[in-house]
């Protein structure tokens, strides 16, 4: 307990004076482990972490990059853990969110439009936060018309060891866990970014898409893995009769 409390005070020490002279994409790489991180760095270090010490192979998948905060936190952690050998594949419509509709269409927390950012200004962010951008392929488009067999088919994408799912609405979120299922390994670690929107309602949103994915595939269970922030969750995927 001593030794936790002397890295929390040096921690809040030194972490201003780091955030002051580096830029920020070199923190991940340079920041002693009792640096804290926010919410969402801390479950993507903790999952580099676990897909590192796993010995897993596989690429970063994301739906919903907006202005690519946890995209670019994800390739700095893979980084820092030895995953270079990962690739980072960007899925958006790059327009903001679609029209809502069917159980979504009433919810006054969304809407048409929200977290809009262009794929050139996304890239640009990339590129200025010392992201290699030969290792990030981005998809453009609306779910309903990018995530199918035709782009399956042109991806070099084999399977998938880290997969950020931050597509807020249960529309969206069925068809990103349809189009990831052919992806899955055993030990693939699924994050949910906004699990508990909806007042947490598992009747909604990700929670419903997830549970309906789990009872149409009944070959993949779910352990859960770390909650993160007030409205994320993530779980451990594994493949029935499946050798670890």
């Amino acid at each position: 307990m001593e030794k936790e409390k002397w890295h929390r005070l040096i921690g809040n020490i030194t972490k201003p004076i780091i955030q002051k002279i580096l830029p920020k994409y070199l923190r991940y790489s340079f920041c002693p482990t009792f640096i804290s991180y926010s919410p969402r760095g801390e479950i993507l270090s903790k999952a580099s972490a676990y897909v590192s010490c796993s010995k897993m192979e596989g690429d970063y998948l994301e739906f919903g990059v907006w202005m690519g905060n946890s995209f670019v936190s994800a390739y700095h952690f893979a980084q820092k853990y030895g995953l270079k050998d990962m690739d980072f594949y960007a899925f958006d419509s790059f327009e903001g969110l679609p029209t809502l509709k069917g159980i979504d269409a009433n919810e006054s927390c969304f809407h048409k439009g929200q977290f809009s950012c262009s794929e050139e200004e996304f890239k640009r962010i990339l590129k200025r936060k010392g992201v290699d951008l030969n290792k990030v392929k981005t998809i453009k488009g609306w779910y309903k018309d990018t995530l199918n067999d035709d782009t399956k088919q042109s991806l070099p994408l084999k399977k998938a060891s880290i997969i950020w799912i931050d597509s807020d609405l249960y529309d969206s979120a069925v068809s990103v866990l349809d189009f990831i299922t052919k992806y899955i390994q055993n030990g693939t670690l699924l994050i949910f970014d906004d699990w508990f929107c909806f007042k947490g309602n598992p009747k909604k949103g990700e929670q419903l898409a997830f549970k309906q994915w789990l009872e149409k595939n009944p070959h993949i269970t779910a352990s859960e893995y770390y909650k993160f922030s007030w409205g994320g969750n993530s779980f451990i995927l594994h493949k029935r009769n499946e050798s670890i």
